[in-house]
């Protein structure tokens, strides 16, 4: 390994773990960043990172629109380049500030990497996300097979995201202990809790339905009682596959260790959806349904603001920012009952 590799590889890892202890980022998204500096590495051919300048940053540009090698008239999309592009921008921000860098790197050569306009106002468009209505969540729910105790811990899964409004990765990686049937709330504690940014909160069931929260209770009963699973195992176990009677694959038992794998959880939610005939809707736009059932039940901002709170954000705005557009149907409609009430 070349001095110039050495050095670029040493102050990678400085900044990923910057990132991680300084930042307080997720797994995730320390990956990803990891993985786009990996492209910029791979674009320099060798070059020190110091070697950075307008006309770098200006072929990298080119670099990522072109096809990749391997695969023609393969381009990157657009949202995936300019997030590449903002990850190598905060990168050497603080590049620029690390010691043997600051006379190199220059600020002003490192706004050339910033995203497409056109691109980047699309990207925070205001057009509604397609998502379930709250009922259509429930009739999928209550139309779930819960035959198999693989059957009944996917129902659960479902249900419980919908419950809760939380995201995947916390929701598996959450123990019988975190949950308070008494009083009808989940402690998402960020210590043990894969929580975005390891935040800790305390989430109420949202009123979706009694119905919804029975499958909850059902569950947990099952697992303490028949599986005798204690508070410190896992609410969504991983199931034991082996050879049947008949020869044939199938589940015979759950083990005591929570799923590791939040796609493998958010393909369940799909296809629980897409096995109804509905789009495979990702997991996280039933947060958009609660957002939206929020805004039919909230009388005061007092009340949303508790709504707010119990998605997990500090910040109410977040909620109206992320999830609470109005669709363009519906922003006509009170568009005209405005002009109505204005005549």
């Amino acid at each position: 390994m070349t001095k110039r590799a050495s050095d670029n590889l040493w102050i990678t890892r400085k900044y990923l773990l910057w990132l991680g202890d300084a930042r307080g980022l997720c797994a995730a998204t320390i990956d990803q960043a990891a993985a786009s500096i990996a492209t910029f590495v791979q674009y320099l051919g060798g070059k020190d990172f110091r070697a950075f300048n307008s006309e770098v940053a200006r072929g990298f540009k080119r670099y990522l629109e072109k096809p990749r090698p391997g695969m023609a008239d393969k381009s990157r999309a657009k949202t995936t380049v300019n997030g590449i592009l903002r990850d190598i921008s905060a990168f050497l921000n603080w590049l620029a500030d690390q010691v043997g860098y600051r006379s190199k790197i220059l600020r002003s050569d490192i706004a050339y990497l910033a995203p497409d306009r056109k691109s980047e106002n699309a990207r925070r468009g205001t057009l509604s996300k397609p998502h379930p209505s709250a009922e259509c969540v429930r009739r999928v729910i209550l139309g779930m097979p819960a035959g198999t105790l693989r059957e009944r811990r996917d129902r659960v899964f479902v249900a419980f995201l919908f419950l809760t409004g939380a995201r995947e990765s916390a929701a598996i990686s959450l123990r019988l202990h975190h949950l308070d049937l008494a009083e009808n709330c989940v402690n998402f504690d960020g210590r043990s809790v894969d929580t975005k940014f390891g935040k800790t909160f305390v989430t109420a069931f949202f009123p979706v339905g009694e119905e919804v929260e029975e499958i909850i209770r059902v569950w947990v009963t099952e697992l303490r009682t028949e599986q005798m699973f204690s508070g410190a195992d896992p609410l969504f176990p991983k199931t034991r596959v082996g050879l049947g009677p008949d020869r044939q694959f199938q589940t015979l038992s759950i083990a005591r260790e929570p799923w590791s794998s939040p796609s493998a959880a958010a393909k369940i939610f799909k296809g629980a959806f897409a096995d109804a005939g509905h789009p495979p809707y990702p997991p996280h736009r039933v947060r958009d349904t609660l957002v939206d059932f929020g805004k039919r039940l909230c009388r005061t901002p007092e009340e949303f603001k508790a709504w707010s709170q119990n998605m997990g954000h500090e910040d109410v705005m977040t909620t109206f920012t992320s999830h609470g557009t109005v669709p363009t149907g519906g922003q006509v409609e009170l568009m005209s009952l405005f002009r109505r009430k204005t005549s």
